[in-house]
């Protein structure tokens, strides 16, 4: 069907028939050996970068939502420099151009492209919480937050950073997380030679969302 939207128990619109096609689950991948790591020292309140590595080349595609699951207690990363620890941590990439089965409940747009079904609805990131930075807050400052389910897949696309390195000056800044519990984490936004978090971000403040997926 066509034109049909749907609204979840907070008025939020969940499922739109004109919003293009829907995300699904495309790839599972663990975390295997790192490179270079300790190469970059980074201080944070949660070490001083020693522990963290680069993923490999072509790790991770181009393209898609990059949900990252920490699952050690005292892990740390800094996602948007893809520096990572040698933990049991695994990603979960969803894709919008990644094939949608037709089955109970198809959700055509105008043109009739399949933008959603019911048998699909399965490998769906199910969003079911927000970390949120409020915007009194300055993140070079670390803040705990506290997952409203365990052991969530953090949308780490939504994590900023980056590292530039002229051969004699190191500079970066970016968010890192890390796990305390497996509904407990805490956030730090770092830098060196970059932008401050106020420069970067103002006083916006952030949200980074929460998902889970069947059978994972």
């Amino acid at each position: 069907m066509a034109g049909f939207q749907v609204y979840n128990a907070a008025g939020a619109l969940t499922i739109d028939s004109e919003a293009g096609r829907a995300v699904v689950r495309s790839e599972l991948k663990t975390i295997g050996h790192l490179s270079d790591k300790g190469y970059y020292a980074i201080s944070s309140a949660f070490g001083n970068g020693s522990t963290l590595g680069f993923l490999q080349p072509n790790f991770l595609p181009v393209s898609g939502l990059r949900w990252f699951q920490m699952r050690t207690d005292g892990e740390y990363c800094m996602p948007g420099c893809t520096l990572f620890e040698e933990k049991n941590g695994r990603f979960m990439i969803s894709s919008n151009t990644a094939a949608i089965q037709s089955g109970y409940l198809d959700v055509f747009d105008a043109s009739g492209n399949l933008t959603w079904s019911a048998v699909s609805a399965s490998s769906m990131p199910r969003v079911r919480g927000l970390f949120t930075v409020p915007a009194s807050h300055d993140l070079s400052s670390p803040i705990t937050l506290t997952s409203p389910f365990s052991d969530p897949w953090i949308c780490v696309s939504q994590m900023p950073g980056a590292i530039s390195d002229d051969g004699t000056v190191t500079g970066y800044s970016g968010v890192l997380i890390r796990r305390n519990s497996s509904t407990s984490y805490s956030l730090q936004y770092v830098s060196r030679y970059q932008n401050s978090y106020t420069a970067a971000m103002g006083n916006n403040g952030f949200s980074i969302a929460l998902a889970s997926f069947v059978g994972y």
